[in-house]
């Protein structure tokens, strides 16, 4: 009986206690009857300002039905304001728990370098004291010994050995090192003794004491179609020299009239007669200057004999040296397609129109000196697919037509 006494009256109570009326935690809303006592001076205002914004709503219907809303509105700026506060306040938070983080992260790195720093100085430490513990060598004593007497017996002794060496070194090569055997390689034009005596060298010469150098330079000086020379010896006894001649000359005009005969690469080879010169091909429209044997031919300037409408001289715009280089040019393209004989002239008078006489059955117009080489291998590409019985004018310039060659025949 006792136990559901007990056991019923907290029952009955919790029923009295929510039957009451329940009091809030939170302030009452301020009425026009009894305003809510202001805490400050902008709580004040506020209320001020509420009480105003009543009365104001209570004259006007439509303010008061407005001003739920004006009060939602603020309620939700009070509401953004409080969330914004919460954000900044996390995001505090946030970086001041990075900023501990890398201040860790700093300290342990400096922490390991110190540990670091602190155990390689203990163990340098240890070492000196490792190397200090163990005992020094001994310094080696100073024996002083008496300076040794000059011996001149002994330098005679010594410069009479090197004497006698050298002495037997020269009598060997002055009596073993003869030259007793000349050979000749390469020579066509000139014969063998003609080479050996250019060359200076005789039988029973010193092999190895004579000058190949002052050798070469005489067999270029005597035979003036060697183009190269070189000489080698071959113990105990032999000397070998091998020349190399120029495979074919040019005849060219000198200014004194007389004629010369010059080598693709211009160097003057000898002077000629008028008549042997036509067996030759023979380079026109330009002169040599004084030419000498086995030097580089030179070009003679022309005089300007052409004068303006005022009577004065107009100079000349191509001088020697170019119409001797177009010509040498063109030489050297005959060479290289293997046609110098069939080549009777080339005539570089004038740079602007070169002509080549090929044989006497073909007038080759070259044109300018642009290009020559390449003229020159279609020249010899045509003749070889004309036939033998054709002749006329080879029009290569490329000025009519474009990469084509010209042919009109002769009358």
């Amino acid at each position: 009986m006792d136990t559901k006494e007990k056991t019923r009256k907290p029952a009955g109570e919790e029923r009295r206690r929510k039957a009451q009326p329940q009091q809030s935690s939170k302030p009452r809303p301020a009425t026009a009857e009894r305003p809510a006592a202001p805490r400050s001076a902008q709580q004040r205002k506020d209320a001020a300002r509420t009480a105003e914004a009543q009365k104001a709503r209570s004259a006007n219907p439509k303010q008061q039905a407005a001003a739920p809303k004006r009060q939602s509105a603020e309620e939700r700026r009070r509401e953004e304001s409080r969330s914004s506060r919460a954000y900044r306040r996390r995001n505090a938070q946030r970086k001041k728990q990075e900023n501990k983080e890398k201040a860790n992260a700093i300290a342990s790195v400096f922490g390991k370098v110190k540990k670091t720093i602190i155990k390689e100085d203990k163990k340098a430490a240890k070492g000196n004291q490792q190397r200090k513990q163990q005992p020094k060598t001994p310094t080696p004593a100073v024996i002083y010994t008496q300076p040794q007497q000059f011996n001149r017996s002994r330098l005679v002794i010594q410069l009479t050995t090197v004497l006698a060496v050298v002495l037997a070194l020269v009598m060997g090569l002055s009596v073993f090192f003869k030259v007793k055997t000349i050979t000749v390689i390469g020579a066509e034009t000139y014969s063998a003794w003609a080479v050996r005596e250019a060359s200076g060298i005789s039988e029973g010469d010193n092999l190895l004491t004579f000058s190949k150098i002052r050798a070469g330079g005489q067999i270029k000086a005597n035979l003036p179609y060697v183009k190269t020379v070189r000489i080698g010896i071959k113990l105990p006894d032999t000397v070998n020299i091998m020349i190399e001649e120029e495979d074919v000359v040019y005849s060219i005009k000198a200014s004194d009239g007389t004629w010369w005969l010059i080598t693709s690469g211009g160097r003057v080879v000898e002077p000629t007669t008028g008549a042997a010169a036509t067996g030759y091909t023979q380079v026109l429209g330009v002169t040599l200057e004084s030419p000498v044997a086995q030097e580089m031919a030179i070009a003679q300037e022309d005089v300007p004999t052409e004068t303006d409408e005022f009577g004065e001289l107009i100079p000349l715009t191509v001088t020697g040296a170019q119409r001797l280089n177009a010509a040498l040019q063109i030489l050297k393209a005959l060479e290289a397609n293997d046609i110098v004989g069939e080549a009777a002239s080339v005539d570089v008078s004038r740079l602007q129109d070169i002509i080549l006489w090929y044989g006497t059955r073909y007038q080759v117009n070259l044109g300018d000196s642009t290009r020559l080489e390449y003229k020159i291998d279609c020249m010899n590409d045509v003749v070889l697919q004309m036939s033998d019985y054709q002749s006329g004018i080879l029009d290569i310039s490329f000025n009519h037509w474009a990469n084509k060659v010209g042919y009109t025949p002769f009358e």
